[in-house]
């Protein structure tokens, strides 16, 4: 009888050792799968920053036809939580009256980083605004 409560007794334990193992692995992959999913979120996040930034200098070239005259301007903008670190460069082509503004904006959320660049070409004569191409680099 001895014998029997011995081998139940090391079958409990060995089952109860499975069982541990199973749920420690179950919160390993659960664990990873949401800081994913957290790091998913706040590369979006700082995407979206990034992409006001540059919505923002738009702007800004739209309204000024004269914006960043000297060249370069550079300020940062609050999105929420997040923030934009824009720089907006300017270059002329005289014979079209055109000019040409590089507009770098840098994302941030919580560590992330994102960076987009747009050219946009403003034409001094009709006054129109638009862009030539904008891309998202990796942050230097």
């Amino acid at each position: 009888m001895q014998r029997s409560g011995q081998a139940t007794l090391s079958f409990i334990v060995l089952v109860s050792g499975i069982v541990l193992q199973v749920a420690i692995a179950g919160s390993i992959v659960t664990y990873f799968f949401n800081a994913s999913k957290f790091s998913e979120r706040l590369d979006s996040r700082s995407l979206a920053a990034a992409q006001a930034g540059v919505r923002d200098a738009q702007v800004r070239i739209t309204r000024d036809s004269s914006y960043a005259s000297g060249g370069n301007e550079e300020y940062t903008l609050d999105v929420g939580s997040d923030a934009a670190l824009i720089s907006v460069t300017r270059t002329t082509d005289n014979p079209t009256h055109t000019f040409q503004y590089v507009i770098t904006s840098i994302g941030s959320a919580a560590g992330r980083l994102k960076q987009l660049v747009g050219v946009v070409l403003a034409n001094q004569t009709t006054g129109l605004v638009e862009f030539k191409s904008l891309v998202e680099e990796p942050v230097q």
